[in-house]
């Protein structure tokens, strides 16, 4: 829509609408003449003088009429050479029956301003100013006529010129309000295009947040789900828009549920097949009926955010750690190493100072463990071929340990990938072996390390590591993991809890597994990412390990 340069309209499909309506008229007036004739009311009803004129221009009216309502349907010829023909056709008509009648006083001269409308709305404004002209003239010249022609003729030239007037004006408030509605029409076309463009925009975002993000409408009925959404909630890749949420996902609509009722939704966890998702409610609108707004996050990840907001302190308190301790815990060590050379000393100066040498080296020890937790934040995973890096770290560790257990390692599947960290990952099977050394120990029983890994039901690779020790003592099960938890008066109790710390940063887990043959503990490592491609990487040389 829009105007053309010298005032014309672009054609469009309600132009078209406009000149059937305009034809549709004009039939219903040619058959109410026509009707008129065949019922004898005419002559009563316009005064008509000249009969036979007015019954062959009803009759010629009526026709062209006719073909001018199926060119209109047809669309052909020219919508222009339409509106042209047929406002041509109404002035020469209703002038004739204004003459055949009593002319401009009959009335008849009165239905020259619907086609002089329609004429300004659909043709240019100099075309339009011509016919409405051209209507002017023709009513006040069939009143001269019929002054000079009719036997006792009135003519009613003020009445002429006043409806030639009234028809300028049509014309021109037509072509006005036209080129209005016109301009109304192209500027709200615009606009239009324009949030169609920022509709297809925002979803374009939308689909590329990592966020999930699930729009509801009051019926709780899915209006729009991204590609995040249907992955964290395990849905098929295909249109879900119009399904009820609550056979999507049953715990996100119970959740939003409860969140409707509290309008808190408290952190609130759910689970979503393998997923952990926490969702965030807001409404859209204003009242409590109008739809739901839902982003859903992996909780995962939320837990990985806060982990390295906690890596972050723990870094600061682990420089802090090394400066403040380990430096006078030096000077006691050397102080103790000098006064240990003095040949004065007794049996009891000689205990005293083994106490204080062993209690150094156990803090040191706390010293250096603490410090490994601050290695999580330098996290490089890389894809691992499993089975042959495996071996690579057994043969590590049989070199770089003279007391080491019998391995028993089942079959894993050479072409089996994970991803870790690999210095990460050899820190924690080395832990593992070495508590397996200090508690799994029976006299008269070789240890022996069995390795073994299978799939979940989440699809994810375990790899467990057992020994046939006597097992983990079931009151301590659940706080095998903790920090500073432990059992022996030499241990640090962050072994453990550092080989867990540092499966988390690989996004893996560590778990306690129960077990009748020994203590079992199982590595679950986290699904391979569709990332750039990652070396294969094995496990480097280390003689140093760095728990207890």
């Amino acid at each position: 829509m829009g105007i053309r340069a010298g005032g014309g309209l672009i054609r469009h499909a309600e132009d078209w609408r406009a000149i059937t309506t305009l034809n549709m008229y004009r039939s219903l007036i040619s058959f109410g003449l026509v009707g008129a004739l065949l019922f004898g009311a005419a002559e009563g009803m316009f005064d008509v003088e000249l009969p036979d004129a007015f019954r062959l221009t009803s009759l010629l009216y009526l026709a062209l009429c006719a073909l001018g309502l199926v060119a209109a349907l047809l669309r052909k010829p020219a919508l222009r050479i339409q509106v042209l023909v047929a406002c041509a056709v109404d002035i020469v008509v209703f002038t004739a029956l204004a003459l055949a009648g009593s002319g401009v006083s009959g009335g008849l001269g009165m239905l020259l301003i619907t086609p002089v409308a329609a004429a300004g709305m659909l043709l240019p404004r100099r075309v339009a100013a011509l016919l409405a002209a051209c209507a002017a003239l023709g009513i006040l010249g069939q009143e001269a006529w019929r002054a000079l022609q009719l036997p006792g003729g009135h003519a009613e030239f003020v009445q002429a010129g006043i409806l030639g007037g009234v028809f300028f004006i049509t014309a021109g408030v037509a072509h006005w309000l036209a080129l209005r509605v016109r301009e109304s029409e192209a500027l709200a076309a615009e606009r239009a295009s324009e949030v169609r463009d920022l509709a297809a925009l925002n979803r374009h975002i939308i689909q590329q947040m990592e966020v999930g993000v699930v729009v509801v409408d009051d019926r709780r009925h899915v209006q729009l789900i991204n590609d995040a959404a249907i992955r964290l909630l395990e849905l098929e890749q295909r249109s879900h828009a119009a399904r009820a949420l609550a056979r999507l996902s049953p715990a996100l609509d119970s959740a939003l549920s409860r969140w409707s009722a509290q309008h808190t939704s408290a952190g609130e966890v759910i689970r979503a097949g393998s997923h952990a998702l926490l969702p965030v409610f807001s409404i859209l609108g204003d009242n409590d009926r109008a739809g739901a707004l839902i982003f859903l996050e992996d909780a995962l990840r939320q837990n990985e955010q806060a982990q390295q907001l906690k890596l972050v302190s723990i870094g600061r308190l682990s420089a802090s750690i090394a400066h403040e301790i380990r430096n006078p815990l030096g000077a006691i060590s050397h102080a103790g190493q000098l006064l240990a050379e003095s040949p004065s000393l007794g049996p009891d100066e000689n205990r005293m100072l083994d106490i204080i040498h062993r209690h150094t080296r156990r803090i040191d020890g706390i010293i250096n463990s603490v410090l490994g937790l601050s290695r999580r934040s330098q996290t490089s995973r890389r894809t691992l071929a499993l089975s042959n890096w495996l071996d690579d770290a057994i043969e590590d560790y049989l070199t770089f340990d003279d007391d080491s257990p019998d391995f028993d390692v089942e079959a894993i599947d050479p072409q089996l990938q994970v991803e870790f960290d690999p210095d990460h990952l050899r820190q924690v099977l080395f832990n593992l072996w070495d508590n397996a050394k200090a508690y799994a120990r029976r006299d008269g029983v070789v240890l022996t390390v069995h390795l073994s890994g299978e799939r979940n039901r989440s699809n994810r690779f375990c790899l467990d590591i057992r020994d046939n020790g006597p097992g983990i003592d079931e009151t301590i099960f659940n706080q095998i993991l903790e920090p500073f938890f432990t059992t022996t008066r030499d241990g640090t109790g962050l072994g453990l809890h550092i080989a867990a710390e540092l499966c988390e940063a690989n996004g893996a887990q560590l778990v306690p597994v129960a077990h009748s043959g020994g203590a079992c503990f199982r590595i679950v490592f986290a699904p391979i990412r569709t990332s750039p491609a990652r070396t294969t990487a094995s496990p480097m040389p280390s003689n140093v390990h760095d728990f207890d």
